[in-house]
């Protein structure tokens, strides 16, 4: 007797069943290597797809896709999948639909939902066979049983110039501590050369994974990770910033204190050109206090109206710290990882 059909259901949007799509505008998480994903999923097969229906209906002149059946044949069960034909379902909600290109070969990582129908999307490891050479080398040799899960990653630096919009990846990060600890257990790995962490023989149940940030930088919150089959894996990656903070007072030509005053931090080399805002503003209180606490280390200035600003020019002329119009008679002040320095009094020429 052949066995029964699935129904997988694939979270769909409105365009042609060309591939997956690029995640980037998709919410769902990132399903992690073979040795994690297999454990999220419910069944993972290899398969062929043998037709592609699609139901649509016209509304104001453009078709929309209210279902799409993908009929595959499973030629490969690996992980609680049985052979015979799959039907996969997307219902045009979701732009995490993973589309699929009839005659293609697939690996799918399904799961089911809970009306009992199978879903899968691009955040899951769902690819053409041809590009799972990872996830078969895993799923064909894993043994029937396992002595304890590894929760292994990689903590790096993301690094970020004062005058640079956008951050690069700086390379691994050495000599970090990572805690791995459980119900019954806590233990220690310092990163390698390559920013790298290992530990073995993880018992089923929740881990909590967190870095000692050293001292200067900012990140590795403690992430909260399941380890379902101790044949399995949990790979959790950290991204360090180096941060520095930065406060003072604003002051009238009487040297009274200023509320709600915008003060903005900008790159030494971008003084006097009013770039575009970077970093945050900060806003200063009742006693003229500001203050910047995620500042990425480098050479700065201070000011108001120093900048653009999104939509509108500035408000008013420029005043550089201590209280000057002039960019080249603004104090310029080298803050490194971990500084608390304080920048001193603008004051203001007329408020």
């Amino acid at each position: 007797m052949m066995p029964r059909p699935w129904t997988i259901v694939v979270l769909a949007s409105l365009v042609a069943h060309t591939g997956a799509r690029d995640a980037g505008a998709c919410s769902c998480i990132s399903s992690g290597p073979p040795c994690q994903a297999a454990w999220n999923a419910d069944a993972v097969f290899a398969g062929s797809v043998r037709s592609i229906e699609v139901t649509t209906e016209e509304i104001a002149g453009s078709t929309r896709i209210l279902e799409t059946v993908v009929h595959f044949e499973v030629d490969q069960p690996l992980l609680n999948a049985v052979e015979g034909r799959i039907d996969i379902v997307s219902t045009g909600l979701s732009t995490c639909d993973y589309r699929f290109t009839n005659g293609q070969k697939y690996l799918v990582y399904a799961w089911k939902r809970e009306d009992g129908r199978w879903t899968t999307n691009i955040c899951s490891r769902t690819r053409r066979l041809a590009e799972a050479a990872e996830d078969l080398r895993f799923l064909t040799t894993m043994p029937r049983s396992g002595t304890g899960a590894r929760v292994y990653g990689r903590v790096n630096e993301w690094a970020q110039h004062p005058a640079d919009e956008h951050g690069v990846d700086f390379g691994p990060l050495e000599h970090v501590t990572v805690n791995v600890r459980g119900a019954t257990f806590s233990a220690d790995r310092v990163t390698d050369k390559d920013g790298r962490y290992e530990l073995s023989g993880i018992p089923l149940g929740t881990v909590f994974i967190s870095v000692v940030t050293p001292f200067g930088f900012h990140g590795g919150d403690e992430r909260k990770m399941d380890v379902k089959d101790l044949r399995g894996c949990v790979a959790v990656d950290f991204t360090l910033r180096a941060e520095s903070r930065a406060h003072g007072t604003v002051v009238d030509q009487t040297g009274q204190p200023v509320a709600g005053v915008s003060v903005e931090a900008v790159a030494e080399e971008l003084a006097g050109y009013q770039p575009k805002a970077i970093h945050p503003p900060a806003t200063t209180d009742n006693k003229g206090r500001f203050s910047f606490d995620r500042l990425p280390p480098g050479a700065y200035v201070f000011g108001i109206n120093i900048t653009k600003g999104l939509y509108k020019p500035p408000s008013g002329p420029p005043t550089f710290l201590p209280g000057t119009a002039v960019a080249t008679q603004a104090t310029v002040f080298n803050l490194k990882p971990g500084d608390q320095t304080d920048v001193g009094t603008i004051r203001l020429a007329s408020w």
